[in-house]
């Protein structure tokens, strides 16, 4: 069945329209090890499901290309860490989960979540279909299967573990294209006493927050409550609650159980539905003019970066995420005016972003090319690294985000030059 440009992944209807357009772009996480002369490119165009209010791409490239060879690992960021933490902390606490039970993952990445579990003496498994990343979490001790997560995939672990007592699938459910498949299996997984725990960003950031440079090809759907809910009740699950919390720049955790054991339905679920319609997730014209607002910010992106060039400036950027790559190669010509991406993954350290042969550099590289402005592509922990890096730079130096308009981070406190000094740095953000 086609669930690309005219079926709707989630609820198969085809009842579609765009949202935001994007135009040809590379993969996103497809960094090279060379420069390249010319690189793939595919349509990158969000389209919105009346019908659920699912947002999805087309699934014009493979699960297999893109995370089989993955260069995204959570443990670089400290707030992700401290988060994976505080929600194993809490799952304990609460008694979600308690010394005999088994947590599986799916996605589990470089084990920056699971590693909590195992400290712990919880038993835990994990899924991770990129050989690279599942590595490092197997060299944490975290019994990793290197495989996607199907639903026949769900089957043979019950068959040979019973149903484990809570599932975590943290942003992933965005990031498979046959999204009834996945969803399957959660219903398979989940026994008597199961939970299921879905953190996702919300669609709502988007539409009114502008985060359009978290759109690209790995990410298939984007989800709202609303397509969450419809999708679960028909796979036998039942949404039950909701927590909105602030990773990713906001993004729910969605509470899953089986039909009959679900506990009682929380108002915060409905809640959510309702805000999101009221917001307009189903409505063409709302998200016209966000297309045009998104438009009118890659404009705004490439003057600043053209200005800061004729001004004789030297730009670097921090973060070479994926958010970086669709801003950078959704915009219009940037020329030169980038001279390179520092980035703290030693995954990413040495390759080169497409479509502008960006190299990306280790921080040491950053200070060496005494940059006048820094601009921080991962804006939703931009707090964090602005505090990492500006002690040790000149106080002169500029730090900048893009989305969701061009704007000035100013430190607030006096900056040292000393490599050594980590004193936090206040922060204030301005136009």
């Amino acid at each position: 069945m086609n669930i690309g440009s005219e079926i709707c992944r989630g609820c198969k209807s085809n009842n579609l329209f765009v949202g935001i357009n994007l135009g040809e772009l590379p993969i996103a996480n497809e960094l090279y090890s060379n420069p390249m002369e010319s690189f793939e490119t595919f349509p990158l165009c969000l389209k919105i499901c009346r019908d659920c209010g699912l947002g999805q791409v087309q699934d014009v490239v493979s699960p297999e290309r893109i995370f089989r060879d993955y260069r995204y690992l959570s443990s670089t960021s400290t707030f992700f860490l401290n988060h994976a933490r505080d929600f194993v902390d809490e799952l304990l606490s609460n008694g979600t989960v308690g010394a005999d039970d088994w947590v599986l993952e799916i996605a589990c990445n470089d084990g920056y979540l699971l590693r909590n579990f195992l400290e712990k003496d919880i038993s835990c498994l994990g899924i991770e279909p990129a050989s690279n990343v599942a590595l490092i979490a197997q060299e944490l001790g975290i019994e990793v299967l290197n495989d996607f997560f199907t639903e026949n995939l769900a089957r043979k672990l019950v068959s040979e573990r019973g149903h484990p007592k809570l599932v975590i699938a943290n942003n992933v459910l965005a990031h498979v294209p046959d999204i009834q498949d996945f969803m399957k299996g959660l219903s398979v997984l989940a026994g008597e006493k199961t939970v299921v725990s879905i953190e996702n960003p919300s669609i709502l950031n988007i539409l009114e927050e502008m985060q359009f440079d978290t759109i690209y090809h790995e990410h298939f759907s984007y989800l709202s409550a609303l397509a969450v809910r419809k999708i679960a009740l028909e796979n036998n699950l039942v949404l039950f609650d909701l927590q909105e919390i602030n990773a990713h720049g906001g993004s729910n955790r969605y509470w899953l159980a089986r039909k009959e054991s679900a506990a009682e339905i929380q108002e915060k679920v409905q809640h959510t539905v309702e805000r999101e319609l009221s917001a307009g997730i189903l409505e063409r014209e709302v998200w016209d003019k966000t297309n045009s607002k998104v438009q009118k910010i890659l404009q705004d992106f490439t003057n600043w970066l053209n200005a800061q060039t004729e001004a004789g400036k030297k730009v670097v950027g921090y973060g070479a995420a994926a958010k970086a790559s669709t801003l950078i190669n959704a915009s219009l010509e940037i020329g030169n005016g980038l001279l390179a991406i520092a980035d703290a993954s030693h995954e990413k350290q040495g390759r080169f972003m497409p479509k502008f042969n960006i190299p990306i550099i280790s921080i040491n590289e950053l200070l060496k090319l005494k940059p006048n402005v820094v601009i921080v592509f991962p804006w939703n922990i931009k707090d964090e690294i602005v505090d990492s890096i500006s002690p040790k730079l000149p106080e002169s130096v500029e730090f900048w985000v893009a989305v969701p308009e061009m704007l000035r981070i100013e430190t607030v406190n006096s900056r040292s030059n000393h490599a050594d000094n980590t004193t936090p740095v206040g922060l204030k953000v301005t136009k």
